[in-house]
C-alpha cells in the first residue's frame, strides 16, 4: 500500500503502454522492503519532466525513447559511462543533484558474454543509430567484436561506428562474414519489419532483437523459423533495470525476483 512517504521512480519516454518495467522495480522494491512504486509516464517534454522530478520527490528515473539523448544533453551531472555512450537511461540522486548514468551497455554486454557467447573478432552488424544502439556500441567494442552500424542516416551511422571502435572495436568490412545482427531500432515493437537486405541469414548466423514483448519479434520469430539461435531484448531489460535499481537504492538488486516479475508481466 503506497503512502505519503512513498518513493517514487518515474519512467519517462513515449510511447511507455507496452513496458513491464513497472512490474519487475515494483517486484524489486517489495523484495527489498523498500517502500517505493515505479510508475511509467509518456511524456512528450522530457526536460520538462526532468526539471519536476525534485519538486516531486522522486527516488530517481528512468529515461526511454526518444528522450535519452535530450535527457543526457540536459542533465550536467553524468557518470563518465553515460559520458561515453551520449545518452541517459537513468537518473540517480547524488545529494540534490541529479546525475544522469546509462546502464544499457552493462545490460546489454551481459546478454552478449553470458547468453549469446559472443568472441571477440565476431563480425556484429547494429541496425540502427539512436541512444540503444551506442550502449551496443561500446558493449561491443569492450568485447572487441569487428562492427558495423548501419542506420537511415549515414551521419548518425558513422558517429555510433566511431563510438565502438573508440570503445575497442574493429571495423567489419562490407562483405565479410556477419555472426550476429543486432536490430537496436524500435522496429518490431508494433509487428514492423527491418528491411529485406538483413533477413539474409547465414547458415549459423545469431540475432539480438531489443525489442521485447509476450510474443517473438519479427525478426526472432524468422530466424528460428530458419533454425538459427535467436534473442530478444527481455535479457537486456532485466540486467540494465537492475544496474539502475542499485543506483537508486544502493543495494543489491533481487535479479530472480525482476526475472520472474518479467516474464510474469508478459503473460498477464
Amino acid at each position: 500500500m503506497t503512502t505519503a512517504a512513498t518513493r517514487v521512480v518515474f519512467l519517462l519516454g513515449d510511447p511507455v503502454a507496452h513496458s513491464i518495467s513497472p512490474q519487475l522495480h515494483t517486484a524489486a522494491f517489495a523484495a527489498r522492503g523498500i517502500d517505493a512504486v515505479y510508475v511509467a509516464c509518456a511524456v512528450t517534454d522530457a526536460v520538462a519532466a526532468v526539471d519536476g522530478l525534485s519538486a516531486l520527490g522522486a527516488l530517481g528515473a528512468n529515461i526511454t525513447v526518444p528522450h535519452k539523448r535530450a535527457v543526457w544533453e540536459h542533465v550536467p551531472h553524468r557518470t563518465p559511462e553515460a559520458e561515453l555512450i551520449g545518452a541517459a537511461n537513468t537518473l540517480f540522486r547524488d545529494g540534490a543533484r541529479w546525475v544522469a548514468d546509462n546502464t544499457d551497455a552493462t545490460g546489454v554486454q551481459r546478454v552478449l558474454t553470458d547468453d549469446i557467447g559472443l568472441r571477440p573478432a565476431d563480425g556484429v552488424v547494429v541496425v540502427g543509430a539512436g541512444g540503444a544502439a551506442r550502449a551496443v556500441a561500446v558493449a561491443l567494442g569492450r568485447i572487441g567484436a569487428r562492427v558495423r552500424v548501419e542506420a537511415r542516416r549515414s551521419d548518425q551511422a558513422t558517429q555510433v561506428q566511431a563510438l565502438a571502435q573508440a570503445a575497442g572495436a574493429q571495423e567489419l568490412p562490407p562483405g565479410a562474414a556477419v555472426r550476429l545482427l543486432v536490430n537496436a531500432t524500435p522496429l518490431g515493437l508494433h509487428g514492423e519489419g527491418l528491411p529485406e537486405r538483413y533477413l539474409q541469414f547465414a547458415d549459423d548466423q545469431l540475432v539480438l532483437d531489443l525489442v521485447y514483448g509476450l510474443r517473438a519479434t519479427p525478426l526472432v520469430a524468422l530466424a528460428r523459423q530458419r533454425g538459427l539461435s535467436a534473442w530478444d531484448g527481455l535479457g537486456m531489460l532485466v540486467a540494465q533495470a537492475a544496474a539502475s535499481f542499485e543506483r537508486w537504492t544502493g543495494r543489491p538488486a533481487p535479479v530472480a525476483v525482476m526475472q520472474r516479475a518479467a516474464h510474469a508481466a508478459l503473460r498477464s
